[in-house]
């Protein structure tokens, strides 16, 4: 088998190293910024992680604490930093235990139409322990993030139908 170049390798191990999901909702952008983006009420509708120490605005470099996969034996809980937040469109975090394990979580938001939005749920992890988490739990990440994605939906259509 012939080698690959470095570039490529690259290529090969960045993508191993994001989950990217998407799902499509009938509601206006500004409608699905607008569920996504009030961090308090996440407890309300998601199920696959919970926010507390919530920041009053919503701003790069606020931070905040993040339960992933609440009560249940995948629990766990870290410190997420807002790294960019475009109204309605981009909202970014980073979040993990530095140098171990990180992840950089981005939700972005596409016009389809005028009352139609794509999510685009995307997430890379770095870190000495990424390969072997992502070895033994990127089935169960990946079902977390489709899991968000249909709750996330499943609200903005209740509430906005």
């Amino acid at each position: 088998m012939p080698e690959l170049s470095s570039r490529w390798r690259e290529t090969l191990l960045q993508d191993s190293l994001t989950i990217t999901q998407s799902i499509d909702i009938d509601a206006a952008c500004r409608q699905v910024w607008d569920v996504l983006a009030n961090l308090a009420t996440h407890h309300d509708w998601n199920p696959t992680f919970r926010i507390e120490n919530v920041p009053a605005d919503l701003q790069v470099a606020a931070q905040a604490r993040l339960c992933a996969a609440p009560d249940t034996p995948q629990e766990r809980v870290f410190t997420i930093k807002i790294l960019a937040v475009t109204v309605p469109t981009v909202l970014v975090w980073q979040g993990g235990e530095p140098e171990l394990f990180e992840g950089i979580h981005r939700f972005e938001l596409q016009a389809l139409a005028t009352h139609q939005t794509r999510l685009v749920n995307s997430e890379s992890f770095s870190g000495q322990m990424i390969a072997d988490i992502l070895q033994t739990s990127r089935a169960l990440i990946e079902q977390e993030f489709a899991a968000f994605n249909q709750a996330l939906k499943q609200r903005v259509t209740t509430l906005y139908e």
